[in-house]
């Protein structure tokens, strides 16, 4: 095959593979949704995996020899496609962050990447490819002239490259977006964190603030009753200190008042 040829198949192949995606999916997720990689209306893992297929078929001569039963070939295709899908899956989340599908409520799945009914489809594919459509495709390398492919071949590779040109513009630009949401998500976290992990500290220290503060109210309180205390104390003492005087001066004027009423009777007589 040259290259055009080449080209032009796997573009008709990924094509095909994203028809089937738009019929599968909707009918699965009751939606209508774009399933490519690319903006335009193909799947190249499609056209990857059936033209390496192809490729296999025609130059290992086991899969020409009457050894190759349909049974070998659906579990060459089953196994094939799976690794083939499970590695395309990671590469994509990998460089773009993002996941182009998920089997992940598929029984039998491996992180969503791969499961067995789907598995089981594309050995069934397989075996359809390699009875049906590549000898078809032999007929056609052999009937169109060569032109043809070529022209075909520019056409396709114009269209798929402004495509891939525009979808890659894109998930850049979707990458930067991601970028800055988890930059600033980032720094919300840290902020978060940092009063978090200050809180024990500021409690202890507005404990401890409470505690000078009461331990002050308290002293203040302690020297204010003190203070009260010794006033009391040296009015008691000034008032009883009065009295005493004042009482003992009361009887020494009633004591010499009767002495002198007694020196008064005592001279009459």
């Amino acid at each position: 095959m040259s290259i055009s040829q080449i080209v032009v198949f796997f573009m008709i192949y990924s094509f095909m593979g994203w028809v089937w995606e738009m019929i599968y999916i909707p009918f699965e997720d009751k939606c209508f949704q774009n399933r490519g990689f690319l903006f335009g209306p193909i799947c190249p893992i499609y056209g990857f995996s059936i033209m390496f297929l192809y490729f296999l078929m025609n130059n290992i001569p086991i899969f020409r020899s009457p050894e190759m039963t349909t049974l070998k070939l659906f579990l060459i295709c089953m196994v094939g496609s799976a690794v083939v899908e499970y590695v395309t899956s990671w590469t994509l989340e990998t460089l773009f962050h993002a996941r182009w599908w998920d089997y992940s409520k598929f029984p039998l799945n491996i992180n969503g990447r791969v499961c067995l009914p789907a598995s089981i489809f594309f050995g069934l594919m397989g075996i359809g490819l390699a009875k049906y459509a590549f000898p078809l495709m032999r007929l056609a390398i052999e009937v169109a002239p060569s032109v043809v492919f070529e022209t075909l071949a520019l056409i396709l590779m114009m269209i798929f490259g402004a495509d891939y040109a525009l979808t890659q513009a894109s998930l850049s630009s979707l990458l930067e977006k991601i970028e800055n949401a988890n930059r600033e998500f980032i720094e919300k976290g840290e902020s978060v964190y940092q009063v978090v992990a200050s809180t024990p500290s500021n409690i202890k220290k507005r404990i401890s603030d409470y505690e000078e503060e009461t331990r002050e109210k308290a002293r203040i309180i302690a020297d204010g009753l003190s203070l009260s205390q010794k006033y009391l104390v040296s009015r008691i003492t000034k008032f009883s200190g009065g009295f005493i005087k004042s009482e003992e001066s009361s009887r020494r004027t009633l004591i010499g008042n009767r002495m002198k009423e007694y020196l008064k009777s005592f001279r009459k007589k």
